[in-house]
């Protein structure tokens, strides 16, 4: 009988070493689990995904602050406007900004030039225009022109946290 294919050979050979029925080596699940675990780690797709805003139509973020009640933050922008590309740079170099929009906010990003009817309905003349709604489509309150990160992180808290609802907002930002 050859040693190669015994059961007695096979003791003797380390227990990641040793080969099951079908004769594939044990250690290729691991490897291939840390290999898996690696490339997640350094994947710069993997890296950003959530860093990124989760913008979504106006009527899907409608539907959805009925069933998840959570703010509506609406931007009016227009692709020419310097202030609106400010405002949206920097808003996505501020990791906790993100974080704090796709987790208490449901995001819309309205090109006002494209979508006629929700500038004429929410009466926008300026861009950007960034409009707070609660979850049923009600204004909260409107900010127009580019907002300060800082100034801009208070509005969130504001909005999220609703105090919206016992304070005004000059007051708010004052503390």
């Amino acid at each position: 009988m050859n040693d190669r294919y015994s059961d007695k050979s096979a003791a003797k050979l380390p227990r990641r070493l040793r080969a099951d029925r079908t004769g594939k080596c044990m250690c290729f699940l691991p490897a291939c689990i840390a290999l898996v675990a690696c490339l997640c780690l350094v994947c710069p797709a993997c890296l950003h995904a959530s860093d990124t805003l989760n913008f979504l139509d106006y009527q899907t973020a409608l539907q959805k602050g009925k069933t998840a009640p959570r703010p509506l933050l609406v931007i009016f922008t227009t692709p020419w406007c310097y202030q609106c590309t400010e405002l949206k740079r920097k808003i996505s170099q501020n990791k906790d900004i993100i974080s704090t929009l796709n987790e208490r906010f449901l995001l819309v990003d309205v090109d006002i030039s494209q979508n006629k009817k929700l500038k004429d309905d929410f009466r926008i003349y300026f861009t950007p225009t960034s409009l707070f709604l609660d979850s049923h489509g009600k204004p909260i309150m409107d900010v127009k022109g580019f907002i300060p990160m800082n100034r801009f992180r208070k509005l969130l808290r504001y909005v999220s946290e609703g105090f919206y609802k016992t304070t005004e907002f000059a007051a708010f930002e004052k503390r």
